[in-house]
């Protein structure tokens, strides 16, 4: 990329020849008009409307165009120095800006203004309001063929591409120049202009405000998808950190030059970020696995695809975003999975998935961008669109590989040598086999056994096996000892019981299941800000609890109300900075639902510090391990068990809330700070 050209040189000579000028030709002695549009100007330029696209409009033009038709082109060009020159200042916190840029750019707008005000000199004596609406045209037209220009000559890009929806943004900005700027030059007296000007500039203002609350939702929600996947990814397997991210960003980068439309890229980059969900729920080993998978484990691989539907269907309910990720890794030449699709077949979203993830596979292992483009080249065709791969050019993959670079070199993984114990039995899921063996029984009697097992149970099994002439099940658990028992009965009163040790596989399923609480934890707690904390063990929830105040047991309905009389009983002692009626709400929330889910529980008040503590616990069967997040996240999910609604309320309504569940029952710790 080459930014110094004849091209950009050029408008760096009409920036510097306008601003003499300008100088020479301004007249300081009535610039009140000038100075509170400059200062309007800038606020503009600095502060900019946010569109829901991502795209953000400098209605600094505005001030450019109304200066150039009420004082002329020397306050024009003196206006965009101004505010050109704010905008740098600002942008300087990101990184350091090579000064030509700041020429070129005013350039532009210099020759865009010249241009308009040829129009208006030859328009305006017909009609104003045509004049202004010419002139507002011309200078967005021009402002655009230049910026095509630079794509072309600096980043070598095809001019008027996906021209459309470009047009319709040019027509849209021109249209709000001329509302505005035809309403002010109206005016005929400078009192009244500037009322008018700073009424208009309000406006304005409270219109970026708004766009300022709503995309911020937008970005919140992004990043939190963010922040989300990378935490499961690096839970799944460290080197697949920052993968869904990375790829969100490379399809971002490609969208504009192959003409996606603006209103639906919030969701194909949403769509990119979480591709890759399904994984979450195959077993982990396999990605850390060494090697070539199986054909067993290469099935349970491809089918992370279709895992990720589910998933993603409750937290996009739109049908074809669910397509979008369904598909991801069809091929071209239909050789992909999960159906088999080809060519024009597969969703146009897909295939770019498809391609920003190849991309980010090729980037991570190759750093010459000519060798990448030439990579990605190679596969157009079989597995890739031919058609988009064609727009991707060696100014995306330096772009690619500058906007990911902080995401491009996760943690190592873990040397064989250095793996724990737990992490070595989920790479090798046959190190939880257990023995197998058989037990020889004839007329009620053990003929030959590995293992001592009670003679009254061997017994009970044989006679029902006997009995019933069929396969008989069961299972004995006692001391160290979990055996799978399969008993088949032969002839002659004898009967052949094969015996597994599930020992093994429980111990394995108890760290498996530690291992997904203990993502959940990290998860949860980056999703909820900090507000909700989980535990794996009682201990480290109940050690945090202070001196009780009192508590009340909740086994029937009536409790309900006499738990909310203590509750603001002690809330009158011991107020709270978050105000009682929303301390009420949300413990009896929790406390209602130890009566909806559980069958009764508790309610201890204790004091600690400078916090109220709040101890709700029951005695239900838990929330399961695979609704957990669900449960806690989901606004209005309940699964029926274990306290299992209200969660997102309870959070909000206090200063912060920890949860501990298991098979014998919840316990939530829900917190304030005490008033000064």
């Amino acid at each position: 990329m080459k930014f110094i050209n004849w091209y950009t040189i050029s408008l760096v000579i009409i920036a510097c020849l306008a601003f003499f000028y300008s100088c020479i030709a301004i007249d300081l002695s009535d610039i009140t008009i000038f100075i509170v549009m400059i200062v309007i100007v800038i606020v503009l330029e600095i502060i900019p409307i946010r569109l829901p696209s991502g795209d953000q409009y400098a209605a600094g033009s505005i001030g450019f165009l109304f200066l150039l038709i009420h004082s002329g082109f020397p306050y024009a060009v003196l206006a965009i120095y101004c505010a050109t020159l704010a905008y740098y200042v600002k942008s300087l916190r990101r990184g350091k800006i090579p000064p030509i840029r700041l020429f070129v750019t005013i350039g532009m707008y210099v020759l865009s203004v010249f241009a308009a005000l040829i129009v208006w000199k030859f328009s305006n004596e017909l009609n104003v309001f045509l004049g202004v609406t010419l002139a507002a045209l011309v200078f967005e037209v021009v402002n655009f063929v230049i910026l095509e220009g630079l794509g072309a000559t600096v980043f070598n890009k095809k001019m008027f591409t996906n021209i459309k929806p470009k047009l319709v943004e040019v027509v849209i900005t021109a249209f709000i120049s001329t509302i505005v700027i035809s309403r002010l030059i109206i005016i005929k007296t400078d009192l009244d202009l500037i009322v008018s000007m700073i009424y208009t500039l309000f406006f304005l203002l409270i219109l970026i405000y708004f766009s300022f609350e709503f995309t911020k939702q937008l970005s919140l929600r992004k990043s939190t998808s963010s922040a989300f996947i990378q935490v499961l990814e690096g839970r799944i397997a460290p080197n697949l950190a920052g993968h869904g991210n990375r790829v969100g960003i490379i399809c971002d980068t490609i969208l504009e030059d192959i003409g996606y439309p603006k209103k639906k890229r919030n969701d194909l980059v949403q769509a990119a970020v979480i591709h890759d969900i399904g994984k979450a729920l195959i077993p982990s080993y396999i990605f850390r696995k060494r090697g070539n998978l199986t054909l067993s484990e290469e099935r349970e691989y491809k089918s992370h695809p279709e895992k990720a539907v589910e998933f993603v269907k409750v937290m996009f309910p739109k049908e074809t975003f669910s397509d979008w990720i369904l598909y991801h890794h069809e091929r071209w030449d239909g050789k992909g999975f999960p159906k088999g699709l080809k060519e024009e077949e597969i969703p146009l979203e897909s295939r770019i998935i498809a391609l920003a993830n190849e991309l980010d596979h090729i980037i991570s292992r190759q750093k010459d961008p000519e060798t990448i483009l030439k990579i990605v080249k190679e596969r157009s065709g079989t597995l890739l669109d031919p058609k988009l791969v064609a727009k991707v050019n060696l100014q995306h993959i330096e772009m690619m590989i500058e906007d990911i670079q902080s995401l491009l070199y996760p943690e190592e993984l873990p040397q064989e040598n250095q793996m724990t114990e737990s992490q070595s039995s989920f790479n090798n899921p046959y190190s939880n086999l257990g023995d197998s063996f058989f037990i020889q029984m004839k007329y009620g009697e053990v003929v030959s056994t590995k293992v001592e097992l009670p003679d009254e149970f061997l017994q009970s099994l044989s006679n029902a096996a006997i009995e019933r002439q069929e396969l008989v099940h069961e299972t004995f658990m006692d001391n160290n000892v979990s055996l799978d028992l399969y008993v088949e009965p032969l002839q002659n009163g004898e009967v052949s019981i094969f015996a597994h040790d599930i020992a093994p596989y429980l111990d394995y399923r108890k760290k498996l299941e530690q291992s997904i609480l203990e993502s959940y934890i990290g998860i949860i707690q980056t999703l909820s800000n900090g507000k909700i904390k989980l535990h794996s063990i009682k201990s480290n929830l109940v050690n945090q609890l202070g001196e009780i105040i009192s508590d009340i047991d909740i086994n029937k309905n009536a409790d309900v109300p006499k738990s909310r009389d203590l509750i603001k009983e002690i809330l009158a002692q011991n107020p709270t900075e978050i105000e009682s009626m929303r301390v009420q709400l949300a413990v009896t929330e929790a406390a209602t639902n130890t009566l909806k889910h559980a069958t009764g529980g508790n309610l201890s008040v204790y004091r600690i510090n400078d916090r109220l503590q709040f101890l709700i616990s029951d005695k239900g069967s838990g929330i399961p391990l695979h609704e957990i997040p669900k449960t806690i996240l989901v606004s209005g999910y309940s699964s029926k068990r274990s306290l299992g609604q209200g969660f997102k309320m309870i959070s909000s309504f206090s200063d912060g809330a920890q949860i501990y569940t298991s098979q014998k029952g919840t316990c939530i710790l829900i917190e304030y700070k005490l008033r000064k």
